[in-house]
């Protein structure tokens, strides 16, 4: 969820460049990372995989099940999902404010009846994806009340309707705008100034407030018992990143990753290490983030488009093609899956950018070697649902991405497989082949064998021992 404020870069540069904070026995740290491997954080590096994230859900995935069915969706394609991917990434779990039905304005944490389905039908749905491992969409930036601006249940954090407001940001517009319930409580009965963004939708909870972090430890470890196994963090902008490390500590967590969308490619590595510092004496959990850096070379390559609500999916003008540009922007140092391989997780569009919300969607002619490009490189990829499965209004798993009729969904399950049968992994070494405008190549060196990428308007030639795996629009995959 994006959404824009125009203050976040004098606030949350000065954020991310805070002196690192040292506890315990971690007091001499080394935060240096080293941009080939990506391993860093003397205490902590994440694990190595050649495995591929999947969103299960998409913004019109509400919107297609009134019945509040989607829990049954997902576990009517657990079998494949569970076959082909390693992480699952589920929509926010809990109850939420009402108009809310995707999830973003959570009301109830511990109440999980929402807009997807009732918890049976969610245990049901992590049950049948096995051995892939769920994470859950975790909205902890803010909140909502239950019968005014900011009274909370399940769980209460401290909050006592017009008398105690401890857990909500001082600066939170509540305390302006509810004159007769936020607004009529003192100075004392209110929490700390925000450590990030301020987000307006809901009301922003205060993360210096012992009572708040306990809450949400034990709302994580809640997850973790029903079989969650990690987390993607909502709106990170919207607090330090510090808390993103003591939750993961706290919760026992395996996998993490923050949405940071910020136009700076800078701030997200920056980002990434502050999530080691510590509070409490707690040794942190860094966390991956979602690398925008390559999502927005993808989409300045192959064009993007904003097309208010997806509305060009039902004209001609969606299929018409966007002059591609430079393709040797691709080679970029700057993106974060080679600045820092280990924690990056790329991807070509999300329920945000694509779907029906289609803020900053890639053109659909060019998903095919999008994903030819992301499922072969460095980084932990991350697939979205309406490239995969149908089911949806965005759905276009059938679209074709060769000359032989090849559809989307079979061309990103057989990336998929190769980067498993090659073992190539987010950490894997990458060799520039040739980067100029009409031509990008790389040679990506897995475990069990090699594989040469190259997108472009004029493809680089198979080299010698290598064979072709397949051609499509803009692409061709070599291995060996």
């Amino acid at each position: 969820m994006k959404r824009v404020k125009a203050v976040w870069l004098s606030i949350s540069t000065a954020v991310l460049g805070a002196a690192l904070i040292s506890c315990g026995s971690s007091s001499h740290r080394n935060y240096a990372y080293d941009e080939i491997t990506g391993n860093s954080f003397n205490s902590y590096t994440p694990s190595e995989t050649s495995g591929v994230m999947f969103q299960a859900f998409s913004w019109d995935s509400h919107n297609k099940n009134k019945n509040k069915t989607w829990w049954n969706t997902i576990a009517s394609n657990g079998d494949e999902i569970g076959e082909t991917f390693e992480y699952v990434w589920f929509p926010p779990v809990s109850n939420s404010g009402a108009g809310d039905g995707n999830g973003y304005l959570p009301r109830e944490w511990s109440n999980y009846s929402s807009a997807f389905g009732n918890e049976t039908e969610l245990k049901n749905a992590i049950s049948a994806i096995q051995p892939a491992k769920p994470l859950a969409d975790i909205v902890i930036n803010h909140r909502v009340g239950s019968t005014s601006w900011g009274d909370f249940k399940l769980p209460t954090l401290g909050v006592v309707k017009n008398q105690n407001y401890l857990a909500i940001c001082s600066t939170d517009e509540g305390f302006q705008n509810e004159a007769n319930g936020m607004g009529s409580v003192s100075s004392s009965m209110r929490g700390s100034p925000d450590t990030g963004d301020d987000f307006n939708g809901g009301r922003d909870l205060d993360h210096t407030n012992p009572e708040v972090r306990a809450g949400i430890v034990d709302w994580l470890k809640e997850l973790r018992s029903m079989g969650f196994v990690g987390w993607r963090y909502d709106y990170v902008r919207g607090y330090s990143p510090k808390y993103t490390g003591y939750y993961n500590a706290m919760a026992d967590t395996e996998f993490s990753v923050g949405e940071l969308w910020v136009d700076n490619n800078n701030l997200v590595p920056i980002w990434i290490k502050n999530t080691g510092d510590c509070i409490e004496n707690v040794t942190s959990m860094p966390s991956r983030a979602f690398d925008f850096a390559t999502k927005n070379a993808l989409n300045n390559v192959f064009g993007g488009r904003n097309n208010n609500n997806y509305k060009e999916l039902e004209s001609s003008l969606y299929t018409t093609p966007i002059a591609n540009k430079s393709f040797g922007s691709l080679a970029s140092s700057e993106l974060l899956f080679r600045k820092m391989p280990a924690y990056a997780v790329t991807f070509v569009d999300n329920h945000d950018t694509g779907s029906t919300q289609s803020m900053h969607a890639l053109d659909r002619n060019d998903l095919g070697a999008a994903y030819a490009f992301i499922l072969t490189h460095p980084g932990i990829p991350c697939v979205a649902w309406q490239h995969y499965f149908a089911g949806v209004k965005d759905s276009v798993c059938t679209d074709k991405v060769d000359s032989n009729g090849k559809k989307l969904h079979d061309h990103i399950k057989d990336l998929v497989e190769l980067r498993k049968e090659l073992d190539i992994t987010n950490v894997s070494k990458i060799e520039i082949l040739k980067s100029d405008a009409k031509t990008y190549a790389a040679r990506i060196t897995g475990k069990k064998g090699s594989i040469v990428t190259t997108i472009g308007s004029s493809l680089y030639s198979c080299p010698d021992g290598y064979t072709t795996k397949y051609t499509g629009t803009n692409f061709a995959i070599y291995a060996k």
